[in-house]
């Protein structure tokens, strides 16, 4: 229901509870003027809102109803004294009104950033085993051997024959070489285990959001639009 400021004005009394569109409370009218209403600062607020009658959505029975939530009101520069009447500001949008009558709506848009942190990725796992396998090596030994030889002699019986025609035996020691194996430990070959740090490039994929003007130049009358913008195109 559209009301005129008027109606408004007269509807409103010293006294009425104020409740944003959202069912909140806003405050106590502590002033009626003809083109906004004083709501006297509480408790919780730091000072007195000078809300726009064009911002009010219904009057009576003591209570008036914002065409606005209560967050929207109490950031809606309403805490100065209007030089002029204010626009109606919907719920989420914050507008100021600056004295050469231009109404700045600020347009939010989200910006996507990314932070990169250390995670563990895995382990390499290195294991030694042992493992048995046969060998050959090829030793040379030295061992004597008895070669007779018979020789034909014809000659006189010495005196060094003494010991002739009786029995005798000669035992001729014989030598051989034995082979014994030794194991040794050596280190016969290294590995080496080291990290490197490779980059890599990853892409990310998220949402934002971000805020688009509308502007219904069929609320209000064309001969009082006007299109000059600065640096940007309104979205129609």
């Amino acid at each position: 229901m559209s009301w005129s400021s008027q109606n408004q004005s007269s509807q409103i009394n010293v006294g009425d509870d104020v409740y944003g569109s959202d069912g909140d409370k806003v405050g106590t009218v502590a002033e009626v003027q003809s083109g906004y209403i004083v709501v006297e600062k509480g408790f919780f607020f730091p000072t007195d809102y000078y809300i726009p009658t064009s911002a009010v959505a219904s009057a009576s029975g003591g209570q008036v109803y914002l065409n606005t939530t209560k967050d929207a009101a109490l950031n809606s520069g309403w805490d100065v004294v209007p030089d002029v009447q204010a626009p109606t500001v919907t719920s989420g949008a914050t507008a100021t009104m600056t004295g050469e009558e231009e109404i700045r709506v600020p347009v939010m848009e989200e910006e996507l950033t990314a932070t990169v942190r250390e995670q563990e990725a895995g382990a390499v796992r290195i294991e030694k085993d042992v493992v048995t396998e046969q060998r050959t090596l090829d030793v040379p030994v030295t061992e004597e051997r008895v070669r007779v030889e018979r020789r034909v002699v014809d000659r006189p019986v010495s005196a060094a024959d003494a010991d002739a025609f009786e029995e005798t035996v000669i035992d001729v020691p014989l030598r051989t070489e034995t082979v014994d194996v030794q194991k040794q430990a050596r280190v016969a070959e290294e590995v080496v285990v080291s990290k490197e740090a490779v980059q890599r490039t990853e892409q990310v994929t998220d949402t934002v959001r971000k805020e688009e003007v509308f502007v219904d130049e069929d609320a209000v009358d064309a001969s009082m639009v006007d299109d000059r913008e600065t640096g940007a195109t309104p979205t129609i």
